[in-house]
């Protein structure tokens, strides 16, 4: 008689997606986006006030960090709060989604609006991607994400220019300018980030026009959405995991630890 070892079935909890309430969490990419609708608060006290109380209101909710990744002490300040808010929602639930982007998304909408205005007779020839300024490391791999955006496009010619936040170098006229002095007969302007494209005053080929529109902002949200709960159904909510999200950020730099021991990383 042979033995048979007992069959253990994999039992979880699938909760509906629709079930949770929203909260997006602001950064400098999300300046100026569309109204959604969707409450939102920037990482911190007001953030942690809107889960609290949204918490009492659901028996889930799920955060959104509202950045393609170029901030991401967005999502380690979400991490932070939200770490000190868990537990104290009258049972609700939390979980931290993934950010609304990465930079594989942000070069494929920034080729996507390149495309819209390279073709025709009044096509342009020249791109300025802009964005408001992060902090060096954000602003310096701006540079690198729009090279790649028009690689294999029609403009041979694409500049970044900074247009609000700390310390714009080059600010949007400073971009036009240098589009200009490079023979630039006609750019378009491209938005980085969640606010419209900025207007430049010489009626430029896509200025005012957003990267996301707000069916296609909320569609990603929305995916977002889906894919934290059904992690946080498999016991993780993403707290923890968000903490070191700024880790390979900044400069490098060491540090001694407790038992004399030296480690370098960046952030």
């Amino acid at each position: 008689m042979t033995a048979h070892s007992p069959v253990h079935e994999h039992v979880h909890q699938h909760t509906d997606p629709a079930t949770a309430r929203i909260v997006a969490a602001l950064g400098p990419e999300a300046e100026q986006m569309p109204d959604l609708g969707i409450p939102s608060a920037a990482p911190g006290r007001g953030l942690s006030d809107l889960v609290s109380a949204e918490g009492r209101a659901g028996d889930l909710v799920v955060v959104v960090p509202m950045t393609f990744g170029r901030a991401p002490a967005v999502i380690a300040d979400c991490a932070r709060t939200l770490r000190d808010v868990r537990g104290r929602t009258g049972g609700a639930r939390v979980a931290l989604a993934a950010p609304l982007g990465d930079a594989t998304m942000l070069v494929t909408r920034l080729r996507a609006a390149i495309r819209r205005h390279e073709l025709g007779d009044a096509a342009a020839d020249s791109v300025l991607v802009v964005s408001p300024a992060i902090d060096p490391f954000a602003d310096a791999e701006l540079f690198r994400l729009a090279r790649l955006a028009r690689q294999y496009g029609r403009p041979g010619l694409v500049e970044v220019a900074f247009h609000g936040g700390t310390e714009p170098d080059p600010d949007l006229a400073g971009g036009v300018a240098r589009l200009d002095a490079l023979g630039s007969g006609r750019p378009m302007v491209v938005s980085a980030t969640l606010a419209p494209a900025p207007v430049t005053g010489r009626d430029l080929p896509g200025e005012g026009e957003y990267l996301l529109g707000p069916a296609v902002l909320r569609s990603v949200i929305d995916t977002r959405v889906r894919e934290a709960v059904h992690r946080l159904d498999h016991g993780r909510d993403g707290i923890d995991a968000a903490l070191d999200a700024e880790d390979g950020h900044g400069y490098a730099h060491s540090h001694v630890a407790a038992d004399g021991s030296v480690y370098t990383h960046s952030h």
